[in-house]
């Protein structure tokens, strides 16, 4: 009968473990029979080991249990550590409240069914509390894997050191023997408990503040691009009519040069209108102005750096893409293909763009030149790293936006993004 409940109570906590993880984290595509599977031998290991009344050795079963049973979701090495110390710190907790109630037990009952009924209480409340936070994590979408890894270091070791801490003092209480030094034993671990919770309110505020100023970051960023937008196209209207203006004359002076029959001086004014023209075609890289516009500002400071440009854009001239959203994609991946070029020798820098637009689909496709150190994380080489940290985190956001996928490919000597966005109608 023991082991029936022990059981029991085995399969409620790794359900309540495994809850509140799958409230933040994705399942692996695994075959439910093998959970199922899985999830019932942690639980007789679980209930063998219990049974052993070795809190170090339970500890230790508890812990890699919990870690097995964590390689079910879709998750990163430091975003397991945090969740498995905090559902055993939580369930610290709960140790010296179950102590004070046996001991406030009076009334006549078998010291086993004592414990046992003790501990299905303190497991139904453990549970209630693991379901309150596996909301609140759920509701606030909090990602503590976004974490900087020196805090989270931090936090692993603040968390391991709250458990162990938890246990020393049980253990010392449990030595005691006495009613007071529970109730000081109970004081010391929510105190302890608290604390962390604490820490771990400032730490969401922090993950809050970081979220709204790279929000703020990337509405100013689209703000950017399109008084960029709005000034390319101020200045290519002026160049028109400036055009317009200076043609009209050099079309007259060409009149006069037909009726005197001046041929030579004909051949070398016809020959510089031509080369006007081809200086002007020079700087037009695509047929949608807002592309065209932050290409033409981009590529400038690429070509001041010795980078050699190859673009391939077959584009609607008009498309269904927030002007902002244009600059973000195109604006920091350019940026992000100037930054990796500038660091490889002159002569072996270059940037491709491949853009096509097919059926509602539009394809962005960038290589550049890179040094051959391979750059995993992603994560921005810049001094600034605090400002341009956002770079791809803001080319995902716009890609998430319209439904598209974006792969980042590094290949030693050469890096390639490619972007892909669906549901894009062409303006007419």
């Amino acid at each position: 009968m023991e082991y029936v409940i022990r059981f029991a109570i085995s399969l409620f906590d790794l359900a309540v473990f495994m809850y509140y993880f799958h409230s933040n984290k994705k399942m692996k595509p695994v075959s439910k029979v093998w959970i199922w599977a899985g999830f019932t031998i942690a639980a007789i290991i679980w209930t063998f080991i219990s049974n052993i009344k070795n809190p170090y050795l339970n500890l230790a079963t508890l812990l890699i249990v919990l870690i097995l049973l964590s390689f079910y979701y879709e998750s990163g090495m430091w975003t397991r550590i945090i969740n498995i110390v905090t559902f055993m710190g939580i369930g610290m907790l709960f140790e010296p409240v179950a102590l004070l109630l046996l001991h406030a037990m009076n009334f006549h009952m078998g010291e086993s069914y004592k414990y046992y009924f003790v501990m299905v209480i303190c497991s139904f409340v453990r549970g209630n509390v693991m379901y309150i936070l596996s909301k609140l994590i759920s509701k606030k979408g909090m990602q503590i894997a976004d974490f900087p890894k020196e805090i989270l270091g931090v936090l692993v070791m603040v968390f391991a050191f709250t458990v162990l801490n938890c246990c020393f003092v049980i253990l010392l209480s449990l030595e005691a023997g006495s009613e007071k030094s529970l109730l000081m034993c109970a004081s010391i671990v929510i105190s302890i408990v608290l604390t962390d919770y604490f820490m771990l309110y400032m730490m969401e505020r922090f993950n809050y503040l970081v979220q709204k100023q790279y929000e703020d970051a990337m509405y100013r960023e689209e703000m950017h691009y399109k008084d960029i937008y709005y000034e390319e196209a101020e200045k290519q209207n002026k160049e028109v009519q400036k055009l317009k203006h200076d043609m009209k004359h050099k079309l007259h002076e060409l009149y006069h040069l037909v009726e005197n029959s001046d041929g030579q001086e004909l051949s070398e004014k016809i020959g510089a209108m031509c080369k006007e023209f081809e200086q002007i075609d020079e700087k037009q890289y695509s047929d949608n102005p807002i592309v065209d516009s932050v290409l033409r500002i981009k590529f400038g400071r690429a070509k001041a750096r010795g980078i050699k440009v190859e673009t391939s854009i077959r584009i609607p001239k008009q498309m269904q893409l927030d002007h902002g959203d244009i600059g973000v994609l195109y604006g920091n991946l350019v940026d992000n293909a100037v930054e990796a070029c500038s660091k490889v020798p002159e002569g072996q820098r270059f940037v491709k763009i491949e853009n096509k637009y097919q059926s509602g689909i539009l394809l962005l496709v960038i290589t550049n030149s890179k040094t051959g150190k391979k750059n995993k994380s992603l994560k921005t080489t810049k001094k600034d790293n605090i400002r341009h940290g956002h770079g791809v985190q803001s080319v995902r956001k716009v890609i998430e936006k319209y439904n598209g996928t974006v792969s980042f490919t590094d290949k030693g000597d050469i890096f390639e993004v490619s972007a892909m966005l669906y549901g894009i109608e062409v303006r007419e």
